[in-house]
């Protein structure tokens, strides 16, 4: 390789290294991020979620795990469960990150005259009503490299079916996902 692809090549290596990173919210916003799992073989959801603010600090976790679902129900849960979390922890203006783009797009600038036929109405519809109160919520679709938090606490709640965990502080599992966020 010359000296002028191997600049090349280093120049476009650090851009998506920098666009893969995990960022902080602006002050004084909260990020959430969260994710789904889902086990195919049994149907086992299972849902985590993190909440972080402007310095990256953590503010809470959760995990939990379910049978009876399919994939984009255990996201949309997921959603749920964290934005139910920051309204009772008193944040308002919380920016929501996923990386299930069909569950993104069900939320940014929708009609809804269609909801009540989509599968998971129920659902959609609470998500809905909480987004509407008297805060300011953004729902936004990122890579899932930057959203290994929130899949680690999802795949261990789908690993423990009949869990519903709130964690103040990290657990022990997590801290190596959250040191590589911590890093951008």
């Amino acid at each position: 390789m010359s000296t002028v692809e191997n600049s090349v090549y280093n120049a476009k290596r650090r851009l998506w290294v920098e666009q893969s990173l995990w960022r902080p919210p602006e002050h004084p916003w909260v990020k959430q991020n969260t994710d789904g799992s889902w086990v195919s073989e049994n149907s086992a959801m299972g849902m985590g979620g993190v909440i972080r603010d402007s310095a990256g600090m953590w503010r809470g976790g959760f995990s939990r795990g379910v049978r009876h679902g399919d994939a984009l129900r255990a996201e949309l849960l997921a959603l749920e469960e964290g934005l139910a979390f920051c309204w009772e922890g008193g944040f308002r203006k919380v920016s929501c990150e996923c990386d299930c783009l069909g569950a993104v797009t069900l939320f940014q600038d929708r009609s809804m005259d269609r909801d009540h036929l989509h599968k998971h109405y129920n659902v959609i519809r609470r998500i809905k009503c909480m987004i509407a109160r008297d805060w300011g919520v953004y729902i936004s679709h990122i890579p899932r490299d930057m959203n290994s938090v929130a899949h680690t606490l999802a795949h261990w709640g789908v690993r423990n079916i009949g869990s519903n965990v709130f964690w103040r502080s990290p657990p022990d599992f997590i801290l190596l996902p959250l040191g590589r966020d911590s890093m951008s």
